[in-house]
Formats: structure tokens, C-alpha cells, sequence
């Protein structure tokens, strides 16, 4: 029986295990290092969260409207958190929780744009503070192509802004949820093949061009009203903001590259319990 238990053990980590198998087989001991740190991180977070909205009080001008853009772009990072650490504990949930996380972090854009737009009195007044104003086309993720030229800030040019972000709403709806049914069916005609199929890779690539479409238009928006946003001091929740997003999808898809090309390429086990770096890294 004990000889059955450590073997099935072992088998038990060559796909993505539920709860139960994993309460009944047991999992390896440094996993469950790896999942007290998980909640302590995913504690810290959200004790940070209450504390920063909390402190926000202090640079509210329109308390109800801004404080509650403020909880949907601070509560981005207390979701990532717990949904990926559920997802440790519930593999087999991992792709459904990821694909929750990322619509709401697609969403939580357009809380930052709404934020924005109330700290300079809502989008009537932005136009007519922001009109005629001289914009960098420059700014990050291209903020070294200093040869583009300047325009006029225009009433276009805050729509075309607001689509690029947008879209990314649409696309992570879309086609994450496409991404997500392909997955599902390959895990239940391959249970123990955790390679990635061909379309979350690309999936995945344009999924980083939209994000980096959408922090663009963001980032038009407030490099153009920064002298008005000074005394609100959001120019470090901006980086950190836009650092933690892209940081988030970059570590998605160079993992899942560098799995599938280890796995196709050399036939290293990576889907083993002791091995599996996408559960670790999340």
C-alpha cells in the first residue's frame, strides 16, 4: 500500500493535478514551501491594498468617483495574487484563473484612464485644458524614437488614445477566451502534456503587442496632462503600474517558450512536480 501511495505520488505530478489527488497522494515537500510564501505574499498584498486606498483619501477631488477608479487599479494586483495562489492549489484551475486575472487587469486600464480623466475634472474639461497642448508621439513603450514628430492635442487624438486602450479589453475578452477553450480541449485529449499548443504561443506574442498598444495610449494621455497631475503625485503609481502589467505578460510567454523548446527540442521533463517552473514562477 505505502509502495502504491509513493507511486502514485509520483504519477500524480506528470499533469496537472487536482485538489484531491494532491490530498491524496501528497505533494513534494519544497512545493509546499513554495505555497506558504504564495500566502504570505498574497496576505502582504492585500493588507497594501487596504493600506494605499486608504491613503488616497489625501489627493481625492472627487472622493466617490476617483476613490473607486482607485480601488479597480490598486485591486489589479491583490487579484493576480489570489487567483494565481488558488491556482497552486487547484493546477487543473490554473488557465481559468489566469484568464480571469488578465480580463481584469485588461479592465483595470480603463479605471486608470477614468482616474486621469477626474483628476483633470472629467473629459470636457480635459479637452479644454489639454487643447491645442504640443504632444511627444514618443512616449514609452517608444520613448527612443525621438525623431517622431509633435502634434496638437485634438479631441481625435484622446479618442484614438482611449481605443488603443480599449482594445485590449476586447482582445483579452476575444481571444483569451478562445485561447483558453483550446486549452482546455488539448488538457483533456492530452491530459499529461502541459506543452503549450501552437495557438496560445501566438496568442501569447500578440498579446504583448496589445498590452504594449494600450500602456502607448495610456501613456499619451497622461504625458500630455503631467504639469496639470504633478500635485497628485501619480507619476510612480504610473511606472510601477505600467512595469508590473507588462513584467506579468513577459514572464508568461518567455516561460512558456522556453518550456515548449526545452520539452520539443531536448525531451526534458518539465511537467514533473520537482520540475514544474510555470506553478513556481506564478
Amino acid at each position: 500500500g505505502e509502495e502504491g501511495g509513493e507511486e502514485g505520488g509520483e504519477d500524480v505530478w506528470e499533469h496537472n493535478p487536482s485538489l484531491s489527488e494532491m490530498v491524496e497522494f501528497g505533494v513534494p515537500p519544497d512545493y509546499l514551501v513554495i505555497l506558504f510564501i504564495s500566502f504570505c505574499i498574497c496576505i502582504a498584498v492585500i493588507v497594501q491594498f487596504i493600506k494605499a486606498v486608504n491613503q488616497h483619501r489625501a489627493y481625492s477631488t472627487k472622493y466617490t468617483m476617483q476613490s473607486l477608479c482607485t480601488v479597480g487599479v490598486i485591486f489589479t494586483f491583490p487579484v493576480f495574487v489570489t487567483m494565481y495562489f488558488s491556482g497552486m492549489i487547484v493546477p487543473k484551475a490554473m488557465s481559468k484563473v489566469t484568464y480571469i486575472a488578465e480580463t481584469y487587469e485588461s479592465v483595470s486600464l480603463l479605471f486608470f484612464l477614468r482616474l486621469l480623466l477626474t483628476y483633470l475634472g472629467g473629459k470636457k474639461e480635459t479637452r479644454e485644458k489639454l487643447t491645442n497642448t504640443q504632444v511627444k508621439l514618443n512616449s514609452p513603450p517608444i520613448c527612443c524614437l525621438t525623431f517622431l514628430p509633435k502634434v496638437t492635442f485634438s479631441k481625435r487624438f484622446l479618442l484614438v488614445n482611449e481605443i488603443f486602450i480599449a482594445q485590449l479589453v476586447v482582445f483579452q475578452l476575444v481571444f483569451g477566451y478562445i485561447d483558453l477553450l483550446i486549452g482546455l480541449d488539448e488538457s483533456h485529449s492530452h491530459p499529461t502534456d502541459l506543452i503549450e499548443h501552437e495557438y496560445s504561443q501566438v496568442y501569447h506574442i500578440l498579446m504583448i503587442f496589445s498590452l504594449l498598444l494600450a500602456v502607448y495610449g495610456l501613456g499619451g494621455i497622461y504625458h500630455t496632462a503631467e504639469e496639470h497631475l504633478k500635485h497628485y503625485k501619480i507619476y510612480r503609481k504610473f511606472i510601477l503600474y505600467k512595469a508590473f502589467v507588462t513584467v506579468v505578460k513577459l514572464e508568461e510567454f518567455l516561460l512558456s517558450y522556453v518550456i515548449t523548446y526545452l520539452v520539443k527540442r531536448y525531451g526534458i521533463n518539465l511537467t514533473h512536480g520537482a520540475f514544474r517552473p510555470d506553478l513556481r514562477v506564478h
